[in-house]
């Protein structure tokens, strides 16, 4: 809903009068709306309809930019291309026998090294000087800008690619120079193969030459470095004698053998001991005691008989002492008997030096002192063994613990020397190698260039390439074409689908009418294509529209009405159309003024937009299908349209009626098989403008209120008349008409800011084309017309 006030067009209230109002949206409308128009289908459908309004300006630049390049092609300057094939050919001595100086190179870095070759500057201004070419830019230019000349008419390009990338199953190339005279493009490029393969020859020989007595000064090298490390690691083993890795095994046996000398000299050192501890204390035994042990000595144990005694008489004293008191005398005599005996034998066994005659008649203590005395010598011969042992093994564990570092040492000292051993056997093998390489590219039986095809002189221009100019100029002229298209669509912006409607007035859209002219298939791919005509059968011949049988007779010739085309809602209701006027008068019928008739006002911004039609087809819609009684008003007195669809004419119309000179009923023309009245123009006069001006028209109105619900009134375009601003003010709805890509969006706002109303403005959106809609209108058509058999045609 929109009030338009200071000629400036605003939403005023827009969801209220819509609650009050009863908005109904129908499910096709809805999803018109929810379309995207962002989408790459729907901006491609933009383009191809902008390109089929604008198409004679896209075809006319098509055609200039054609024109310019089929001029250019014919006073251009023609460039001639001369070429030559070239293989690179394989050793002629088997590889498995003999390998070339450069074994199996890369095809691409082969190229790159030829076309390096090719473009070398000296090689290229040598070939300048010979055959005198560019004398004019040498003078004008110098000697520079002819060289890059001739490096910019060079090519060479690989040829016979093979299907893996990278690879090249021929192994061919070709060597190519443009130039304006075909004879000198085809010397040049003779001049360039010959130099090529005789510099490859050369320069093949000097690097299997080079190669050659680099791998001779490499093999002396390293003849001299393997020499000297022979010469290191003796020194090394010299060095290190006991802690080579073979000493190893020999070490770790005698340190187990060492191990266990020292366990047996241990053994015997403990025994020694032990026997030394037993003889010392046999020996304090006899000295003290007299006791002897006969084990201790070799032979009979005879004892000192002094011992003997005193053993007696200590037996005895204790004998005495038990009987008698220590007073007693014979007590007294024993004890002193056993002293004087102690003394003796104390002063005789402690004598070191010289031995008294008894001492020396002791068999048995002369034996102990012997025993002691071997003891000790014996002990200290062990000692010795064992100090002379731990010694020993101290040094081979010595040797054992520094092995690892000597050896790693040794393996550093090895490795460096296999290294240098197998470089230099590496390089013996390839200077044999690289002396029978050689000799084979001495003798050209190497990998070398061979011209399959020579120069050839060139028949044909290569630049300007005809068909490659006139396919741009093409592209170029659709591109250009379809720019200035879509500036042009862009400068003048129109409505062309339901979404442009809605972004100007909001929800205020009341239908979406598709052109007349469509083909309403129902196979989706059809309706990208518009039909001729509608016209008489017209969608009728497919079954996709079914026609009333009046309008079936017509058309044969046996009825007197002659149908018009743009009545579509009568002469075939079950078009898609049809169904769209239907929506539009389901959606006004709430609009009504409660308590009276409504007077709806149809007009559009410019003339041509479709209002008459509108005006027809959806008041014969609400009379048959809605059961209202309607009254068509035409106000259009300029070009009135309404008499051409009346069944019966009439005297006059609504200029007489207004005039005075007939009465309503004389003016009022019915369908006979709806409740639908048509009240035409009549024989105006004068100024339109100024005759609604006159009373009887508000008269009129109150009256015809009275007789019908709905007075459809078809008024004069908005722009170019004021009719439409007296007649707006008996309206209670208005509806503007809207024709798609025609109407641009300017217009349309000047047209509903020159109303200056507040009153309710809806829009239909009239003859939209098939790509503004969406398919499941199509899907969701008419019945289609069965075959003989009943079954619905495909």
């Amino acid at each position: 809903m929109f009030s338009i006030e200071s000629s400036v067009v605003q939403p005023l209230d827009t969801l209220r009068k819509c609650e009050q109002n009863g908005r109904v949206i129908s499910m096709m409308q809805t999803e018109i709306a929810l379309t995207p128009t962002n989408s790459a289908i729907s901006m491609l459908r933009d383009y191809y309809r902008m390109a089929l309004r604008r198409k004679w300006i896209l075809l006319t630049i098509i055609f200039l930019s054609v024109a310019a390049a089929f001029l250019y092609c014919k006073i251009a300057t023609k460039i001639y291309r001369s070429d030559a094939l070239i293989l690179l050919e394989d050793q002629k001595v088997p590889e498995i026998l003999v390998q070339g100086i450069e074994g199996k190179t890369n095809f691409e870095r082969r190229i790159f090294v030829i076309e390096t070759q090719v473009r070398d500057h000296s090689r290229l201004e040598k070939i300048r000087t010979e055959l005198n070419l560019f004398p004019a830019l040498v003078v004008e230019s110098g000697e520079e800008a002819a060289i890059g000349l001739m490096n910019s008419a060079i090519e060479v390009m690989p040829v016979g690619k093979g299907t893996t990338p990278g690879q090249n199953n021929i192994g061919a190339f070709s060597v190519s120079f443009a130039h304006q005279d075909p004879a000198t493009a085809m010397k040049v490029t003779a001049r360039i193969v010959d130099m090529l393969i005789d510099e490859d020859l050369k320069d093949r020989t000097q690097t299997a030459e080079g190669a050659t007595e680099f791998l001779d000064n490499e093999v002396a090298r390293t003849k001299l470095l393997l020499d000297k490390k022979e010469e290191e690691i003796s020194r090394f083993k010299s060095q290190h004698v006991g802690q080579l890795p073979q000493a190893a095994e020999t070490n770790f046996r005698t340190l187990d053998r060492l191990h266990g000398e020292l366990n047996v000299v241990r053994e015997n050192l403990q025994r020694q001991t032990d026997r030394l501890g037993l003889v010392n204390h046999a020996l304090q035994q006899y000295v003290q005691f007299g006791v002897t042990i006969p084990t201790l000595v070799n032979g009979p144990a005879q004892a000192n008989p002094a011992f003997t005694r005193l053993n007696d008489l200590k037996a005895k004293l204790a004998q005495l002492q038990s009987e008698f008191w220590e007073g007693y005398p014979e007590v007294m005599l024993t004890k002193e008997e056993i002293s004087q005996l102690e003394q003796k034998l104390r002063s005789q066994y402690n004598v070191t030096k010289e031995q008294s005659e008894e001492q020396a008649k002791d068999p048995y203590y002369q034996d102990l002192k012997k025993q002691l005395a071997e003891i000790k010598n014996e002990r200290a011969l062990l000692l010795e063994r064992q100090r002379m042992l731990l010694a020993e093994k101290t040094a081979y564990d010595r040797l054992v613990e520094t092995a690892p570092a000597v050896e790693q040492e040794l393996l550093t000292l090895m490795r460096d020397y296999d290294n240098l051993k197998s470089s230099y056997h590496s390089l013996v093998e390839k200077r044999l190698h690289a002396l029978v390489a050689e000799n084979l590219e001495k003798r050209q039986k190497g990998a070398q260039l061979k011209v399959l095809e020579k120069a050839k002189f060139p028949r044909a221009p290569e630049r300007p390439n005809q068909p490659r100019v006139m396919f741009f100029g093409l592209l170029l002229g659709c591109g250009v074409g379809l720019g200035i298209v879509i500036i042009l669509e862009q400068s003048n912006p129109q409505f062309r689908r339901p979404e442009d409607i809605e972004q100007m007035f909001g929800p205020q859209l009341l239908a979406v009418i598709p052109h007349f002219n469509l083909d309403f298939a129902y196979g989706n791919w059809k309706r990208f294509f518009p039909t001729v005509s509608f016209g008489r059968g017209g969608g009728a011949t497919d079954g996709s529209l079914i026609p009333t049988p009046e309008a079936t007779a017509a058309w044969g010739g046996t009825a007197t009405v002659s149908p018009q085309p743009s009545f579509i809602v009568r002469w075939f209701p079950n078009a898609i159309a049809s169904e769209q006027y239907r929506v539009a008068a389901t959606r006004l019928a709430p609009l009504a003024t409660s308590g009276r008739a409504s007077v709806v006002a149809v007009s559009s911004a410019l003339p041509g937009e479709g209002k008459t039609t509108t005006v027809i087809n959806l008041g014969y819609t609400m009379a048959r299908d809605l059961g209202k009684r309607v009254l068509l008003l035409d106000c259009d007195m300029k070009c009135p349209g309404l008499d051409k669809f009346m069944e019966n004419s009439t005297v006059g119309g609504l200029a007489d009626y207004l005039a005075g000179t007939l009465d309503l009923d004389d003016c009022v023309s019915s369908f006979g098989d709806v409740s639908c009245w048509v009240m035409p123009v009549g024989n105006a006069v004068g100024n339109s403008t100024e005759v609604l001006r006159t009373d009887r028209l508000a008269a009129l109105f109150d009256r015809l209120r009275m007789r019908f619900d709905y007075i459809i009134l078809n008024t004069p375009p908005i722009l170019p008349q004021a009719t439409m601003n007296v007649l707006e003010g008996h309206a209670d709805v208005l509806l503007l008409v809207v024709r798609a890509n025609s109407t641009p969006h300017d217009v349309v706002r000047r047209a509903v800011g020159s109303l200056r109303s507040r009153k309710s403005l809806h829009v239909v959106l009239n003859a939209v084309g098939s790509h503004s809609l969406p398919s499941y209108v199509y899907e969701y058509g008419p019945p289609r017309a069965k075959t003989p058999r009943g079954q619905l045609r495909a």
